[in-house]
């Protein structure tokens, strides 16, 4: 799937140069929208655009979105205090729900220090198989979350918001998720 990420994208219309049949620029919005992929030049637009804004997403991802009540986002704590996960799967622009996970960490002992590795050790149980943690606030543990998963912020309340918020900023999060060393990752705060 070719996307073009809006936060990146400066609407200079190089794109739309390169391949007019493929893309269009949305001038009220100021970037480019692809409106197919089936064309042989869209491969070079991907090329061409100076800003690296259009590019080919063929992940799969797998997010776990923070909750307590299976509608809305964790909103009074870390993430890692959820009572659950709500796994969701990426692929092709879907973002589709799989399943519920129980956070052993939620029924553990909370006299532990704040930021406890054990903390983080317990919270990434749960999430195996699993690339990007969202959830409303990150604790002192991101330092060591970030080294396993892609962190990231999303202000809003309802759960399908936030998935909407996911969607249009994807190509943000696979950039995040393909750093070499999950040392160099930053949380990120999506909008």
């Amino acid at each position: 799937m070719v996307l073009v990420d809006k936060n990146q994208c400066v609407g200079c219309g190089i794109c739309i140069s390169v391949c007019p049949e493929a893309i269009t620029l949305e001038v009220e919005k100021g970037f480019a929208q692809i409106v197919t992929e089936g064309v042989d030049c869209i491969k070079k637009v991907i090329a061409a655009c100076p800003q690296n804004a259009i590019k080919e997403i063929r992940d799969k991802l797998f997010f776990a979105i923070g909750t307590d009540d299976h509608k809305t986002i964790k909103s009074n704590d870390h993430v890692g205090k959820s009572a659950y996960f709500q796994i969701f799967e990426y692929f092709e622009g879907n973002l589709a729900f799989r399943e519920t996970r129980e956070n052993p960490k939620y029924k553990e002992d909370e006299t532990k220090v704040h930021g406890d590795p054990g903390k983080a050790k317990a919270t990434a149980s749960a999430l195996a198989g699993v690339d990007v943690l969202v959830g409303k606030l990150m604790g002192p543990n991101i330092v060591r979350l970030k080294n396993q998963f892609v962190c990231a912020i999303v202000r809003q309340k309802e759960i399908a918001d936030v998935v909407d918020v996911i969607k249009n900023n994807i190509c943000a999060i696979v950039h995040e998720k393909n750093k070499k060393d999950g040392r160099e990752r930053r949380g990120l705060i999506l909008k």
